[in-house]
């Protein structure tokens, strides 16, 4: 079977688009998480604005304490204020630098699995999430509301649950607003509260676990 010249120009030139197409695809890669970001904010931006996602520290408390949870806390601000203090159990994942590298062990997340992202303020965390949630787009993700300013006023000893109200005035811009002689880390007493301390803190309830949804084939 002999080709037509003009066909065999058409095919040259379609396997021409195909080859620059691929090499642009290799050239520029995949979309980055912020701009998978940009599609699904329209979705997504709507939790965070109606305060869905920020959980209270009250309720991080709980969780911190229920051996059922598989909870990952991923604290994302720089190393000096992480050396200064930090959650029991948390991981420091500076943001735009290392969390994309997480996507898959987030997307393999267990269905008890909740991920907490945690700042100074709210800030970074926010910043954060939108990456988790535009590179693994896990349901289970929070934020802690306050930050780390907001745990500290709530649950250092001598504060015994009463934060000062007038530092709740203080725009948030991710600076850490608590003076250390030490850098403690973990080692000091509000890294992990008892929560027998702190019963009579109230919170509404955010964390739902939500179980993946498993298709079913087959006949009949």
């Amino acid at each position: 079977m002999v080709i037509p010249v003009k066909a065999r120009h058409l095919h040259g030139f379609g396997a021409t688009v195909l080859l620059l197409a691929a090499a642009g695809l290799a050239w520029y890669g995949q979309p980055s998480s912020m701009e998978k970001w940009s599609f699904m904010a329209a979705e997504l931006q709507p939790r965070l604005l109606n305060r869905e996602v920020q959980i209270e520290p009250a309720e991080l408390l709980h969780l911190m304490h229920d051996d059922y949870i598989d909870l990952r806390l991923v604290d994302v601000r720089d190393e000096r204020d992480w050396n200064l203090f930090h959650l029991w159990g948390a991981q420091r994942i500076p943001p735009f630098a290392q969390l994309e590298a997480q996507r898959e062990s987030f997307a393999t997340l267990p269905e008890n699995g909740v991920i907490v992202l945690v700042s100074n303020d709210e800030v970074l965390a926010t910043q954060a999430w939108k990456l988790v949630m535009a590179s693994a787009n896990k349901p289970n993700v929070y934020i802690l509301a306050g930050g780390i300013n907001r745990w500290l006023r709530e649950f250092t000893p001598e504060k015994n649950g009463r934060g000062a109200i007038e530092a709740d005035t203080v725009k948030p811009d991710g600076t850490f607003r608590h003076s250390f002689e030490w850098a403690l880390g973990s080692r000091h007493p509000a890294s992990l509260p008892n929560p027998h301390d702190f019963e009579t803190l109230q919170y509404t309830k955010k964390v739902k676990l939500q179980t993946r949804v498993v298709k079913k084939g087959g006949c009949g």
